[in-house]
């Protein structure tokens, strides 16, 4: 089950990409587990078919891409801001966001404008 943890362990282990995208994992991505996502690979992207044509995740740069990861029910791709999961036994597909945290100055500005 990836928990929030995990999630969080994910961007803190995979922080940097790869020095070549020949480092990536792509081999994940087409077993046969995966054959109801429909992947390609067209040039410098992946093709996620699973994924709505008007999603920013749906054409991924393979240079975007920090690591690929197995898990029991899911792949995730990692990128900077964002993991996909794909799911092994559906064409499901979930997309984790990373929050930034407000800096110093957004949480004072916050402070004074939220007791007006």
């Amino acid at each position: 089950m990836i928990t929030k943890k995990v999630i969080e362990s994910i961007y803190k282990q995979y922080r940097k990409k790869p020095a070549s995208p020949y480092d990536l994992e792509i081999g994940l991505l087409f077993s046969t587990a995966m054959d109801k996502h429909c992947i390609n690979i067209d040039g410098d992207n992946i093709m996620i078919e699973s994924i709505g044509t008007s999603s920013p995740f749906h054409k991924i740069g393979l240079d975007r891409i920090h690591a690929i990861v197995d898990f029991d029910r899911v792949v995730a791709i990692v990128l900077p801001a964002s993991i996909v999961f794909l799911h092994k036994d559906s064409p499901a597909v979930n997309i984790h966001i990373k929050m930034e945290k407000p800096s110093l100055i957004e949480r004072i500005r916050y402070k004074f404008t939220k007791d007006e």
